[in-house]
């Protein structure tokens, strides 16, 4: 119940959830950030059903931005200090210890959309997606934080995952002024993306017209993970990946 409380405080502060599998990262079935919400009774019925679940939040929808540091090295403080190095400050006393023991630094935004930079620098990625976050198991508010504690994100942050901002926004009402070819209507589909519902297929789909567009494989691999890293809600684990692109090409080679 404590668990359920603390979700009913986020969503009547404006956050978005959405139920995670215990102890893991995978939404639940039939679940992705993309279907978050703040609709008490859904959320009280997902505890009924398994009371122990994790959380997650839409980040976009929350007008959140989480930084990322990862702990994958048992050092905290290498991605910490590179950072504070080349000037980024992350001045926020909201902060959560993750799982794998890694630390959420989050801020407030307003009309970031949904996407992720990943390997910002090393040890580092900026979301503004979705995230795992507390009350799930094993991840904890550090030093007696609140949702009030949460500034708003520095702007270098806001720049950074501002990767995709056309020049003006005329760019992406009008239709295109010229002849499309396939190599648009793929990338078109690219950035689309793909949620949690059909990531196999949709990236495997992905890495065969790469191919057929000529790409020699190896450079059709390199996007192929850069597609994955940002266009695929969660994105597929390396292994996952390997595997499917292994399928592909070896379908491509015998074709």
């Amino acid at each position: 119940m404590e668990k359920l409380n603390q979700v009913i405080k986020m969503v009547q502060r404006g956050l978005y959830v959405y139920p995670i599998v215990p102890n893991g990262k995978q939404p639940i079935k039939n679940y992705s950030y993309l279907k978050a919400t703040k609709d008490i009774e859904l959320i009280e019925s997902w505890f009924r059903q398994e009371p122990n679940i994790n959380i997650g939040i839409n980040l976009s929808k929350s007008n959140l931005i989480v930084v990322d540091i990862d702990n994958h090295h048992n050092d905290l403080q290498a991605p910490l200090q590179s950072l504070n190095n080349l000037g980024y400050n992350l001045p926020s006393d909201y902060v959560e210890r993750t799982q794998s023991g890694g630390l959420h630094f989050y801020y407030k935004s307003d009309g970031i959309p949904a996407t992720r930079k990943t390997k910002f620098i090393d040890g580092v990625d900026l979301l503004s997606d979705f995230v795992v976050s507390s009350p799930s198991n094993n991840y904890k508010v550090l030093n007696g934080a609140t949702l009030n504690d949460i500034p708003q994100a520095p702007s270098w942050i806001i720049k950074a995952l501002d990767n995709r901002a056309m020049p003006s926004d005329r760019m992406q009402d009008n239709p295109t002024p010229y002849r499309r070819y396939y190599t648009g209507y793929l990338i078109d589909e690219i950035v689309t993306g793909v949620d949690a519902g059909n990531r196999n297929n949709w990236i495997a789909s992905m890495f065969g017209k790469l191919l057929r567009s000529g790409a020699r494989p190896r450079n059709a691999y390199e996007l192929l993970k850069v597609i994955n890293d940002n266009f695929i809600s969660p994105p597929l684990n390396t292994k996952e990946l390997d595997a499917v692109a292994e399928s592909i090409l070896k379908r491509f080679i015998n074709e």
